[in-house]
């Protein structure tokens, strides 16, 4: 059996789409369709059903993916193990949050990827809910979390600096002109916050709900970029991390608050699988950011 089979397998269940998977490797659709037929073929069962537009695994095909899990960490630790050359190939993935995406990991990811030009690196964004359970269930090999600090018995957690939380507002608010901002001014604010689900946004609501405080409304949205620009815009005031906004700080298209809660401690920070082996390509990468 070729091992390049299992591979692509497991790329399909990751997306659940042929069509991804073929982008991803670098394959013609033809090729991702004829490697799973060859696979039950050999295994005389289904693997895949399709629901919609994307493929789910049968019975089957969830059987097979828990050894294919196994074969390929195997195989990737001997590629890894064995190979003597400083330029190190193979995949790894990692996850994490739009903020530290955006502001803080690219040059690390960059620096990375100059040191091991044959190296794949998957990376994408989701909330820390979802990252976590990527983390666990093995779609990201390492995930690169903005929350409170991790005590999953599963994760390994390492810290790699507490985040600044920013209140800001537009030039001119009228809040700009207090000495301290209290969750209690916030009663008359509409709020801008980020997707349901994100770490800060939660804290934020769970010290609302405590001081028994209501904001006048609420608006929501999934991009960081797009909340700036409604608190530009005098649509409402935000809390966001210092990286997200210190540029539009400084330019003045936003003001930032005299607003101190201590009870928002965020964390960025690294957690992966407690029984995972850490290949050398994240070892350097989980050392660039704790330099």
């Amino acid at each position: 059996m070729d091992l390049n089979y299992f591979y692509t397998f497991k790329e399909v269940v990751r997306s659940g789409s042929y069509t991804q998977t073929a982008e991803e490797l670098g394959y013609a659709q033809s090729s991702v369709t004829t490697q799973i037929k060859k696979l039950e073929e050999h295994y005389q069962v289904k693997l895949f059903e399709r629901v919609g537009r994307n493929m789910r695994l049968t019975q089957s095909g969830e059987q097979l993916y828990d050894y294919v899990k196994g074969i390929i960490k195997l195989a990737d630790e001997a590629e890894e193990q064995l190979r003597n050359d400083s330029n190190l190939r193979g995949t790894v993935r990692i996850g994490t949050v739009e903020s530290l995406a955006a502001y803080f990991i690219t040059p690390y990811i960059k620096s990375l990827k100059q040191k091991h030009p044959e190296l794949r690196i998957l990376f994408e964004s989701g909330l820390c809910p979802n990252l976590i359970e990527g983390t666990m269930n093995g779609t990201y090999d390492i995930a690169i979390l903005l929350d409170r600090l991790q005590k999953h018995p599963g994760l390994t957690t390492i810290p790699i600096r507490q985040e600044e939380m920013v209140l800001i507002a537009p030039p001119h608010h009228p809040l700009t002109k207090l000495n301290e901002v209290t969750l209690k001014k916030l009663e008359t604010e509409t709020l801008i916050l980020t997707e349901e689900g994100c770490s800060y946004r939660v804290l934020l609501e769970q010290l609302l709900r405590e001081e028994e405080v209501q904001a006048k409304s609420i608006i929501s949205f999934s991009s960081l970029e797009a909340i700036k620009q409604c608190v530009a815009d005098d649509l409402g005031i935000a809390l966001l991390p210092r990286i997200a906004v210190e540029r539009d700080v400084q330019s003045g298209k936003v003001v930032a608050l005299p607003f101190q809660q201590n009870e928002i401690k965020i964390y960025t920070q690294v957690v992966y699988q407690k029984n995972k082996w850490i290949s050398p390509p994240l070892k350097q990468f989980i050392s660039l950011l704790e330099e």
